[in-house]
């Protein structure tokens, strides 16, 4: 761990790290995709925007971290691959860190452990 400016410590992990959602994580993120399907009976930006304030506070999240939750629906994926993907939907590259950090916290998401490495290949003297 280290520290950031604001003296909170922040987790490391590697750019390869790669995370998945846990089975609250999947619950969550498909009722965000039918409560935002849902608001689309109403026309408007408010519709959407209840929705999904609506949705966040019946599980204490934040009304963005259902942005990051449908991102990990389908696969595990990197921070860098998320925040791509995130690219012009609103979230800075900046706050997709400290959403996957408070995800991981509240157990949203999880690592994905990775592979073991090859063995060595046998020596020949």
């Amino acid at each position: 761990m280290s520290e950031n400016e604001s003296g909170t410590t922040r987790t490391k992990w590697s750019r390869s790290q790669r995370f998945r959602l846990t089975p609250a994580g999947r619950d969550a993120g498909q009722s965000y995709r039918q409560d935002i399907v849902a608001s689309r009976v109403e026309a408007g930006r408010k519709s959407f925007d209840d929705a999904r304030a609506e949705w966040a506070a019946r599980l204490a999240l934040e009304p963005t971290d259902g942005l990051y939750l449908g991102e990990l629906l389908e696969a595990p994926r990197t921070i860098p691959e998320i925040a791509a993907s995130l690219d012009g939907c609103g979230p800075q590259r900046s706050d997709v860190r400290a959403a996957i950090e408070r995800l991981v916290h509240v157990r949203m998401m999880e690592l994905v452990a990775p592979p073991p490495p090859p063995p060595a290949p046998p020596r020949r003297w």
